[in-house]
């Protein structure tokens, strides 16, 4: 079974059952400095892992101001 992983609003197969979550970062294209990965509501860092069977979604930090 895939990695089912929500971003920006899509649902999103990575033909995986493990890996950490830099790795699925670099899969979808994006800098783990400017974004987060979230298994199970919680956030987790980039050595963490993901799994088959987890809730994961990918959100983008996004900062501003002066």
């Amino acid at each position: 079974m895939p990695i089912k992983v929500v971003y920006r609003g899509k649902e999103i197969e990575i033909p995986e059952k493990r890996m950490r979550a830099r790795d699925l970062l670099r899969h979808l294209g994006l800098s783990p400095l400017s974004s987060i990965v979230i298994r199970n509501e919680e956030v987790i860092s980039e050595e963490d892992y993901v799994e088959e069977g987890d809730r994961v979604r990918v959100v983008n930090a996004i900062s501003g101001g002066l």
